[in-house]
């Protein structure tokens, strides 16, 4: 079938909305008509080069919309059942996988490094027959798309598709990041450094497990209101203030856990250095390839720790549906997150992203 993307063909240049070739659903491999699909720092990440990827590519990894076709071996989707799509598909079979830590499937990460579905070919093609690659699997900036059939997730048809996109990795990534690295326990204390769309459900996932004080931290006054609005007990505004006192004042003796969702080796050094005794400085964003931080080992003597995670360590099969009835339920808010565009706006949504001009998340849909 013929389908509508937007390419990057060259890393720094604008998406160019192009005509492919999408080949029929293969075994175990589903077709999605998309119908909502966030605009995510790792997709101006890919545009940009700082996380290299194969050309031509389409970018997009968060996103929802309904099965069209199943492939050969899908015996558990039907069409038009709605489904978020995921960049963790899994083989079941790797290390990884066998010890319950889907996130890391070796299998996945092939598919993320190669850019394709199985990893050796690609699902679509330019009218020359070129291929062109996919991001993580996903590639949503797309009207339709390939996915392997364990990066489809059923949910509820009860959720909106705009909110429903962002279960696949803003929400994914922030309540995660509490419930599964931190293990965020009632009572704790919270900071969080940046309130973009991951830091926002980190905010939300931190409120929900009964955290007593969460000090969210950016330097958009907007964004810090929403925080708030979220649940956020406490700001810090850190073009007004420094970051590390600010947040000490606010909680005295150190936060029991804090969140970097910004993905800058500073913002990560000010989450370690924030903590109290005993303290887990979480890293949720996404960092260059290159990038280093500098930490005082004294506070180690503290037990302070500090820990990774992808994507919230979320079990994608597992986590979406129970965050997709936490939302259902008035519990996880995410109508307020939204920011609708047209999919043609993709590259002025990129644009805004990179020069922090976004309130919360933009989605792209089509009409």
């Amino acid at each position: 079938m013929r389908t509508t993307a937007a390419v990057l063909h060259e890393v720094g240049a604008p998406l160019q909305l192009t005509e492919l070739q999408l080949a029929d659903p293969a075994s175990h491999q589903v077709l999605v008509r998309v119908r909502a699909t966030g605009v995510c720092a790792s997709d101006v990440h890919v545009v940009d080069g700082r996380l290299p990827k194969p050309l031509p590519i389409v970018p997009g990894h968060e996103a929802a919309g309904e099965v069209v076709a199943v492939g050969d071996g899908v015996d558990d989707l039907e069409a038009g059942a709605h489904v978020v799509l995921s960049i963790l598909p899994r083989c079941l079979d790797c290390d990884a996988c066998r010890s319950g830590r889907t996130q890391l499937c070796s299998w996945g990460g092939q598919l993320a490094g190669s850019g394709t579905l199985d990893g050796t070919g690609t699902g679509w093609t330019l009218d020359d027959g070129a291929p062109v690659h996919h991001f993580n699997g996903v590639s949503s900036f797309a009207d339709h798309v390939l996915v392997p059939r364990s990066g489809a997730v059923e949910v509820d048809p009860a959720v909106p598709f705009t909110a429903a996109a962002l279960l696949g990795c803003a929400v994914s990534t922030g309540v995660g990041a509490v419930r599964n690295a931190a293990d965020v326990r009632p009572g704790q204390t919270v900071a969080v450094i940046g309130c973009g769309g991951v830091g926002l459900n980190v905010v939300q996932g931190a409120r929900m497990a009964g955290a007593s004080r969460i000090v969210a931290v950016d330097v958009d006054e907007a964004k810090l209101d929403l925080a708030v609005e979220l649940g956020a007990t406490d700001v810090v505004d850190a073009r007004a203030e420094k970051v590390r006192r600010a947040i000490q004042e606010r909680v005295a003796g150190g936060v029991d856990h804090a969140f970097d969702a910004i993905g800058r080796p500073g913002a990560l050094e000010d989450a370690f250095a924030v903590l109290g005794v005993g303290g887990t400085a979480v890293a949720v964003g996404l960092y260059a390839t290159d990038a280093e931080i500098t930490l005082r080992a004294f506070p180690l003597a503290g037990e302070r720790k500090l820990v990774g995670t992808y994507l919230g360590g979320v079990d994608p099969h597992v986590d979406i549906p129970k965050l997709a009835a936490d939302h259902l339920a008035g519990d996880l808010r995410l109508a307020e997150l939204v920011v609708e565009r047209p999919f043609a706006d993709a590259n002025d949504a990129i644009d805004e992203l990179r020069e922090g001009r976004t309130l919360a998340r933009q989605v792209l849909t089509w009409p």
